[in-house]
């Protein structure tokens, strides 16, 4: 079951596979889990993890202010 439950997740995210693929894998990978063997309960509690850590990884990003990388006329925001 792992593999091809594998490749649906990778295949639903609507993102390039080979990336979600890698992604998937090296968490899995970083977790003790081969890829190939995965169980639903294992890579939802896995994912369930990485969504947490994205969030608040984000969260801190955020309230350490908005990085601009180049100056935005509001002209060309149509305001």
């Amino acid at each position: 079951m792992g593999n091809e439950l594998f490749k649906k997740v990778t295949k639903s995210t609507g993102l390039p596979e080979d990336i979600m693929a890698g992604e998937l894998d090296r968490i899995l990978s970083s977790n003790g889990i081969n890829s190939s063997e995965v169980t639903l309960d294992e890579l939802r509690a896995v994912l369930s993890d990485y969504l947490k850590e994205v969030i608040i990884k984000a969260k801190d990003e955020f309230d350490q202010g908005v990085l601009i990388e180049e100056e935005v006329n509001p002209e060309d925001l149509g305001l």
